[in-house]
């Protein structure tokens, strides 16, 4: 006798045995989408705020200067990282919920939800790596050489920077989930899909970033820092209330 499995419906899921609707959890959902606003405000408390990290320190600093900025700040610095390691994997947390809503729009057999998910692991290991490598320069500062202090707070940056692909490939995923959505009344706005789009594309320039120490494209440049974070960061709020909204409609559906 084959044995019973559920399978996807538009509402939640639904037993290929007996057509029963099963029951989603959707508080779970909701639980788990505040995650997003936790990563947020903690990354930006503990990495903007408390380490100081905005503004960068220059690219083009000399290891002295480096060196300084983390026997200034030693302490700061340190604390600010370990809130950015707590804090980080919050955020594969709600692009969880992200890649859940993601395959109610683009049906169970699509790959765009499973290509949001793996770019909000990869985005958070990548939001790890960076925090080790600064919390390493951080640590026992006073005995390393200036050198070997500029060493781990490149890798730092170069690891933030260099890797934005990874997150690139996430928002594409999901803005495009939002434009082939078929529904009457989509679970996420359209112009979203296209702002999703325009929030990735602002990425791009951090391709030459390993080119510049001065100007927009040096690593606390114009376009390579400051409009690609305010971009981002303004995507990921925006996308973190409409998350909720759009777990309103499937709960709704659901019900109906």
């Amino acid at each position: 006798m084959k044995s019973a499995s559920p399978t996807i419906a538009w509402g939640g899921l639904m037993d290929s045995s007996t057509g029963a609707r099963q029951t989603t959890n959707f508080l779970m959902w909701r639980v788990c989408a505040w995650a997003g606003p936790v990563f947020v405000v903690g990354f930006l408390v503990f990495w903007a705020i408390l380490a100081k990290f905005v503004p960068p320190p220059p690219q083009y600093w000399s290891a002295d200067d480096v060196f300084r900025f983390y026997m200034e700040r030693n302490l700061q610095i340190r604390a600010g990282m370990v809130g950015v390691l707590f804090f980080g994997p919050f955020y594969f947390v709600w692009s969880a919920v992200l890649s859940r809503i993601m395959r109610h729009m683009e049906g169970p057999d699509g790959v765009l939800s499973y290509v949001e998910i793996l770019g909000g692991v990869c985005t958070t290991v990548i939001t790890l790596g960076l925090g080790v490598a600064w919390l390493g320069a951080s640590f026992r500062t006073e005995a390393r050489t200036p050198q070997d202090v500029q060493l781990l707070h490149d890798l730092g940056w170069l690891y933030f920077d260099s890797t934005f692909m990874v997150t690139f490939l996430q928002l594409a995923a999901f803005g495009t989930s939002i434009l082939i959505d078929e529904r009457r009344v989509p679970l996420f706005p359209r112009w979203l899909g296209w702002a999703t789009y325009a929030a990735a594309s602002i990425s791009l320039v951090i391709v030459l970033m390993p080119f510049f120490d001065h100007g927009p494209f040096a690593w606390q440049g114009l376009l390579t820092f400051w409009a690609d974070m305010a971009a981002f960061f303004v995507w990921a709020i925006v996308t973190m209330y409409a998350t909720f909204v759009a777990i309103g409609k499937l709960e709704k559906e659901a019900g109906s």
